[in-house]
């Protein structure tokens, strides 16, 4: 049997050169739009339930635009292989090219299915940033399926190069179409096509159908195209677009704080101890869970109703110890302006101890909330995270016998984080076999993996609870706490797809939101706080401890723990997305031009119908919003 190669004799029946290679091209455009329609399918799994056949017709257009579009920008690449008058050079270019797409659609598919996001900063971030492994993880298996999957794609793309092509270059109805009208015709079909999809989407923009205006998020690289400023201005039309708002993170540098912050003379100088735990949502605030912290929140105050800064760790920690909105990121990172808290601790001659288990390089807390105090951070640890976790209690513990004070101290616990790891002595909730290898391609359909891998999650946290038992013992031991503020809670909240998502960092649903808070404050009694909290509240509650006498507004957008003040509304933010959750509703919104939807959701994070009558009544807290993602800013 002969070997099968990409030669010109072989691949070109009817026809050579580069008339040959521009009608290879025109079949293998054809040829990926179908593929990559079929690799892509997981993004029409993400429609909602109960989506109108209208909603459906238009996603289905949506769709199809739209990887007929994308597949044009590999077209173009390949087009530049026609220098060379051989065909195979056209479809080796081809096969390349095309396979690296639908390798990229895939990736992106599986992303989106798992947390309703596309391929964006925040993965490119994953990607680059020094100790990002310490936060990603991706087992074996997850590895290896992506090997099987791209093995795949490149023989589909070989295997339409070897034999399909040739077969269809030679057929009879090849032959009829082998001119330069069809293949105008071709292209003014997909053109066609493609203004279809912009303008059903404008009929929705003008309508404000969200079933249409969905497709901008649903699918990758989506480009929207709205003609209402021309029909207010040119047309006449009356058309307000915005009972929606838009939304700005603001431009400049920090101004932040508003003033220098004075202390009472001879205030009090408590120590301060703030531990975070990785994805430590408010339910697991539960004695099979955890018991040690459970016992120890009996005695002590309960936020029942706290929400983190953010959806994930960089805006969770930075709002804790920041105190103002996680929009304000990127200004922090861009002046190297670190928080107000750290810089008043040090001014009062605090002892500073920094610990963490994950690597402070990612996301750049060294270049944030920890850039002042450099020299006290600790987070390199030999073992696995599981031994990490204990080392960084025994250093805590060395520290406290040092009892150099008034000190703070900093603890993040991360063996909670994916995969969930622990040692086999809590493995306290059955996990089916499923080990910390998670195949994340086999995630979005396998309902009962989740829920192993969800006891998991609680198995970890019942480990961290151990190691977090014994700091909070030793802080107990003769009489610490009496003069010691101490705070425990979730970085962020993690999802087991109660809302159909998994982990964090993709909606603001309470899943990913909401975590535990538990405080001691010497002198308040022990109580169940249920109005809304945030962890911006920490820096203000411990700077009023303090006796700083500068109004909140100078420093801060949270509000002390020990205060009855009711807020109408929590901030949480995310890369290019915010939201404001109330007691009955979370309004979600975009931070970026190409994400400018606005939508409200209700308490179980489902949308509300009559989005725009809902937007007319939540206007107050958005623009109340829009104005604190300014104050800090000059």
């Amino acid at each position: 049997m002969k070997d099968v190669t990409l030669t010109d004799t072989q691949a070109r029946p009817a026809t050579t050169g580069r008339r040959a290679s521009v009608e290879a091209l025109t079949y293998f455009y054809v040829f990926n739009v179908l593929l990559l329609m079929i690799v892509g399918h997981g993004y029409l799994t993400s429609v909602p339930v109960g989506t109108s056949s209208t909603g459906w017709a238009a996603t289905l257009l949506a769709y199809t635009a739209n990887f007929a579009m994308l597949a044009l920008a590999p077209l173009l690449v390949t087009l530049l292989a026609l220098v060379s008058s051989r065909l195979w050079v056209s479809l080796t270019v081809a096969v390349i090219v095309y396979t690296l797409s639908a390798v990229f659609i895939y990736a992106d598919s599986v992303i989106y299915q798992l947390w309703r996001f596309h391929f964006n900063s925040m993965v490119w971030n994953l990607l680059t940033t020094p100790g990002a492994g310490d936060s990603v993880t991706a087992g074996k298996s997850t590895v290896g399926s992506t090997l099987v999957v791209i093995g795949l794609l490149l023989l589909a793309e070989l295997g339409f190069a070897l034999f399909f092509f040739p077969a269809l270059s030679g057929h009879a109805v090849a032959a009829k179409l082998r001119n330069k009208r069809a293949l105008a015709l071709s292209f003014a079909a997909v053109a066609l096509l493609i203004v279809m999809d912009k303008a059903v989407y404008d009929v929705g923009d003008f309508r404000g159908n969200v079933e249409i205006l969905r497709v901008r998020n649903l699918l990758p690289l989506y480009q929207a195209v709205t003609i209402k400023r021309f029909a207010n201005k040119v047309l006449g039309m009356n058309i307000s677009p915005n009972r929606q708002l838009k939304f700005k993170s603001g431009s400049g540098s920090l101004d932040y704080p508003k003033a220098p912050i004075l202390f009472r003379p001879g205030g009090p100088r408590p120590n301060i101890v703030v531990i975070a735990i990785e994805g430590a949502r408010f339910d697991m605030l539960e004695p099979d869970v955890m018991p040690n912290l459970w016992q120890w929140s009996e005695s002590n105050l309960v936020c029942e109703a706290n929400y983190s800064g953010g959806n994930t760790t960089r805006y969770g920690i930075f709002g804790l110890l920041y105190g103002i909105y996680g929009s304000y990121w990127q200004l922090a990172l861009a002046d190297r302006d670190g928080p107000v808290l750290i810089k008043s601790l040090k001014q009062l001659s605090y002892h500073i101890r920094i610990l963490s288990c994950t690597d402070l390089n990612y996301p750049e807390f060294r270049r944030t909330c920890f850039i002042d105090v450099p020299d006290a951070i600790t987070d390199k640890w030999h073992g696995e995270k599981v031994e990490r976790d204990k080392a960084m209690t025994d250093e805590f513990l060395r520290f406290l016998d040092e009892n150099q004070q008034p000190y703070f101290a900093f603890m993040f616990y991360d063996a909670s984080h994916q995969p969930y790891r622990y040692p086999p002595e809590h493995a306290v909730f059955d996990v089916g076999g499923v080990t910390d290898d998670i195949n994340y391609l086999k995630l979005p359909h396998d309902a009962k993996g989740m829920a192993f891998i969800k006891n998991r999650y609680k198995n970890s946290l019942h480990y961290v609870d151990t190691e977090l038992g014994r700091a909070l013992a030793a802080l107990q031991e003769h009489g610490r706490m009496t003069n010691t503020l101490v705070f425990v809670m979730g970085d962020h909240g993690e999802e087991f797809r109660e809302c159909g998502l998994f982990g964090h960092d993709s909606s603001f649903s309470p899943w990913q939101t909401k975590t535990l808070m538990v405080a001691h404050i010497p002198g308040e009694a022990p109580r169940k706080i249920t109005r809304l909290t945030s962890h911006l509240d920490v820096p203000p509650t411990i700077l009023t401890c303090l006796g700083a006498e500068n109004p909140l507004s100078d420093y801060t957008q949270g509000l002390p723990l020990t205060t009855a003040q009711a807020r109408p509304f929590v901030y949480v933010a995310s890369w290019d997305t915010a939201a404001v959750i109330d007691d009955q509703t979370t309004t979600m919104f975009g931070l970026e031009a190409y994400k400018a939807e606005t939508t409200v959701y209700d308490s179980s994070y489902a949308p509300l119908p009559h989005q725009r009558d809902e937007l007319t009544a939540h206007r107050a807290e958005l623009l109340s919003a829009l104005q604190g993602m300014r104050q800090f800013t000059k």
